[in-house]
């Protein structure tokens, strides 16, 4: 695999000689990478904006450049990221109302985001090279869901991330080297662990170094759910998750469950108040995750699997610690080249963001 340095323009201005290390992150909403090179190749990297790998069709922008030359220590640093981290940056100016497929919304806010508007006559807002359009690989059920939402003032990358928040789905660039531009591609990940097509095994070797997390942060194992009404005619009831400790208690407010069908006459509202509570309290984040080292030999990152698609794994060579395979997310894979050395890491679960970021920004 070689490395490229592209300038403004995505035009290929140097190859990077044997890097000393590189580690590059491909995650489901960002993606980075870390390079240190001699401290020889300052001068083509000062004048550098993207990164490029010869087996990917995808560019990081060059966010930060660094070179040490003292006793002790040489070296030139680049630290790059995946140009959609752009749209950060990017500034919505009217309130819009969204009443469409998750895709679509996603198409609409990059278009808003990278057009020209009548806020800012004159002003040219697009990014350099991006095509202001979002592809997708495929459309299944989680992309189509209908949302509605009123998206105002912010930028376009955080509501990017709300929408698609705790959905198998990958928001990347895709960089077509023949005409030098950026496309944002929507990849709604595949579910390869349905007919076993990838199970990722610690007994045949594909998993090592393992480590197993499960965390809850304030979830409520109770929900106190209110239908149609008001006062005292207003029906309340509980549903409760099957949980050994009582985790605490979530309000759901359901006043389009009422005590009428739609023809008026009376009905038992009970059961539909229970069920819509089950649904809220099974939707809280909670953080599953498993990272390992991965032995590509049976199965291989990039060709039979991607970020974004479910598989199944296999952790523990005890087997029995699961009662059944479990199947998660691959939310992100690092590779790590040093010298003559590579290694990968994956980790499977905790869907982007994690149950901290959503902790925090809560």
């Amino acid at each position: 695999m070689e490395l490229y340095l592209l300038d403004e323009q995505a035009q290929r201005i140097a190859i990077v000689p044997e890097y000393e290390s590189l580690t590059w992150r491909t995650g489901l909403m960002s993606s980075s990478a870390d390079v240190k090179l001699p401290v020889s190749c300052f001068a083509e990297v000062a004048k550098a904006s993207y990164l490029e790998r010869s087996d990917r069709d995808t560019i990081l922008f060059i966010a930060g450049k660094r070179v040490v030359d003292r006793v002790g220590e040489q070296g030139c640093y680049i630290s790059a990221y995946d140009p959609v981290e752009l749209l950060r940056r990017r500034v919505l100016f009217r309130s819009h109302y969204f009443a469409h497929s998750r895709a679509e919304v996603v198409r609409r806010l990059v278009s808003a985001g990278l057009a020209n508007v009548a806020d800012m006559p004159g002003q040219n807002r697009a990014i350099d090279l991006f095509v202001a359009t979002v592809g997708s690989l495929r459309t299944g059920i989680h992309l189509n869901e209908q949302l509605l939402c009123q998206m105002s003032w912010g930028s376009v990358y955080e509501h990017i991330e709300t929408v698609l928040e705790g959905l198998p789905v990958r928001f990347f660039s895709r960089f077509d080297a023949a005409n030098r531009r950026i496309a944002p591609v929507l990849y709604e990940g595949r579910n390869l662990a349905e007919h076993r097509d990838v199970v990722l095994s610690a007994r045949y070797g594909d998993l090592s170094d393992v480590e197993y997390s499960f965390e809850s942060i304030d979830r409520k194992d109770t929900a106190i759910v209110a239908g149609q009404g008001e006062g005292a005619s207003r029906p309340v009831t509980h549903a409760r998750l099957p949980f050994k400790v009582p985790y605490g208690e979530l309000w759901v407010d359901a006043d389009n469950i009422g005590s009428e069908d739609s023809e008026g006459r009376p009905r038992n509202p009970l059961p539909d108040l229970q069920a819509r509570g089950i649904e809220k309290l099974q939707a809280q984040p909670c953080e599953h995750a498993l990272t390992a080292s991965l032995n590509q030999g049976r199965f291989q990152y990039g060709v039979d699997y991607q970020v974004g698609d479910r598989v199944g794994y296999e952790a523990f060579e005890e087997a029995e610690i699961f009662e059944q395979t479990p199947s998660d997310i691959v939310s992100e894979v690092e590779e790590v080249f040093e010298g003559q050395s590579s290694r990968t890491n994956i980790t499977i679960g905790t869907t982007y963001p994690t149950i901290r970021k959503i902790v925090e920004r809560n």
